[in-house]
């Protein structure tokens, strides 16, 4: 067997089985944004690479005082395409912590477009006592939340000049609906965006 085939077996038989949340429309609530690059010199690679790259998103981003995003980061870079990562939001006093894994790949990429999904990766129990095949980053944090859906997308468009972002979220446990907003949702892909290439709404 090649060298090179041999290396990719070997990593695809590392990586443990998952399975995808079934993408559904009638799960969650599905919030939206669309801006403009305001003639941004951003390849298409470059863009992909950035929403790729967790280890290195911005965590400023905060919405009355609770932050967006409080840890993120790779658990595993998959020989099928995927990549996993763990994310843990902010909390406050009213509400806590959330935290899931996304599996995440590039879906399109040409000159003029790219297209970033993600869909969660599917755990069970609650967090302390998760079961699943990335569950101890789950269980690192007993005091979390687990999100029981959360799938969406990042969409550039070069010609058009115009970054989409995409999401379709249940919170779980109990969130007060005002803290559900455009703004608290919103908040970090609009501070990826300004960070990464000074691009504001």
């Amino acid at each position: 067997m090649p060298l090179f085939v041999a290396a990719l077996v070997s990593l695809a038989a590392a990586s443990p089985a998952m399975e995808l949340v079934p993408r559904s429309p009638a799960k969650g609530k599905m919030m939206t944004t669309t801006v403009s690059t305001k003639g941004a010199d951003i390849s298409t690679a470059a863009f992909a690479a950035a929403v790729m790259d967790c280890d290195h998103y911005p965590l400023g981003a905060s919405v009355m005082g609770v932050k967006a995003l409080l840890q993120c980061k790779t658990l595993e870079k998959r020989g099928d395409g995927y990549t996993v990562i763990y994310q843990l939001t902010g909390g406050n006093m009213l509400v806590s912590s959330r935290e899931y894994v996304l599996a995440m790949r590039v879906t399109e990429q040409t000159d003029t477009r790219a297209r970033v999904e993600w869909d969660l990766v599917k755990h069970d129990g609650k967090p302390g006592t998760m079961t699943g095949p990335y569950a101890s980053a789950l269980n690192a944090h007993p005091d979390a939340v687990y999100t029981p859906y959360n799938v969406g997308g990042w969409t550039y468009d070069k010609s058009a000049g115009t970054i989409a972002y995409k999401v379709t979220s249940d919170a779980g446990g109990t969130v007060p609906d005002w803290l559900v907003s455009q703004d608290a949702v919103m908040a970090f892909p609009l501070e990826l965006l300004k960070t990464k290439w000074g691009v504001k709404p």
